[in-house]
C-alpha cells in the first residue's frame, strides 16, 4: 500500500477545512484527491489518537494471536462495525478487522503477526512511575501502544487506558491507591505541581508541532 501523499500537518489542516465547509464526505475528498472514507478515517484517527493519529505508521505492528481474537469474536458477537472496532483497539484501518475475520471465517483461527516476540496480554501489575514511563514512551517518543506493551511487558489495553487518563486529568490519574506511591489524596501541591511540570515538558515538542500547522494552516487560507 503506498503511502500517504499528506504529512500530518496537511491531514489536520484539511480536516478543520471539512468541518467548516459544510460539505459532504463525498464531495469535499473529491475535491481534494482522495476518497470520504479516507476523511471519515482522518477524523476518527485524530479524535482518539491527536496529532499522532495523522502520523504515517513507521513500521508495521505485531498483533499476538489473542488480540487477533479478541477483534475477531467482538466483531461476530455484535460489538461493533468493523470501523467502530478499529477505532476501539486502536488499529490503523478496518482493513485489519476485515482480514482478520475473513481468515477466522476460512480457517477457523488466526495466527499472530510475524515477531521475534510477541506482544503480551495479560495485565500485570505496575508502580506509579512505571505508568509514567509507558505514557511518555507513547505521547513523547511517538510509539505505539503495541509497542509500549512489548517493551514494557504490560497489556495493550493497560498501555492504552494509561494514555487516555493521562490526557484527561494527568499523571495524577495514574495513581493506585494502593501503595506503590503516594496515594493521590496525600499528594501535596508541590507533588501537583512537579507532575504537572513533567507532563508539561514532554508536550514541547507537540507545540512546534503545532506551531509548524498554524503556519499551514494560514497559508491554506490565504491561498483560498
Amino acid at each position: 500500500m503506498s503511502r500517504s501523499k499528506y504529512s500530518a500537518i496537511e491531514k489536520l489542516a484539511l480536516i478543520n477545512e471539512f468541518e467548516s465547509s459544510g460539505q459532504s464526505y463525498t464531495s469535499f475528498a473529491r475535491q481534494h484527491g482522495f476518497t470520504g472514507m479516507t476523511m471519515s478515517r482522518w477524523q476518527e484517527r485524530y479524535k482518539r489518537d491527536g496529532i499522532e493519529g495523522l502520523t504515517e505508521a513507521r513500521k508495521n505492528n505485531h498483533y499476538s494471536k489473542v488480540f487477533k481474537q479478541t477483534v475477531v469474536q467482538a466483531f461476530l458477537s455484535g460489538e461493533g462495525t468493523t470501523q467502530e472496532l478499529t477505532m476501539k483497539y486502536g488499529l490503523r484501518s478496518d482493513m485489519q478487522v476485515i482480514t482478520w475475520v475473513s481468515k477466522y471465517n476460512r480457517e477457523k483461527t488466526v495466527t499472530a503477526s510475524p515477531s521475534r516476540k510477541q506482544v503480551p496480554t495479560m495485565a500485570r501489575k505496575t508502580t506509579w512511575e512505571e505508568r509514567i514511563q509507558v505514557v511518555e514512551y507513547i505521547t513523547i517518543h511517538k510509539h505505539s501502544y503495541s509497542e509500549a506493551s512489548e517493551h514494557y511487558q504490560v497489556s495493550y489495553q493497560q498501555a492504552r487506558s494509561w494514555v487516555l487518563k493521562a490526557k484527561a486529568d494527568g499523571y495524577e490519574a495514574l495513581t493506585d491507591n494502593r501503595g506503590h506511591r503516594k496515594p493521590k489524596q496525600e499528594l501535596t501541591d508541590l507533588d501537583r505541581a512537579n507532575l504537572r511540570i513533567r507532563q508539561l515538558e514532554g508536550q514541547v515538542a507537540d507545540m512546534k508541532l503545532l506551531e509548524d500547522f498554524v503556519k499551514k494552516y494560514q497559508e491554506l487560507q490565504h491561498k483560498g
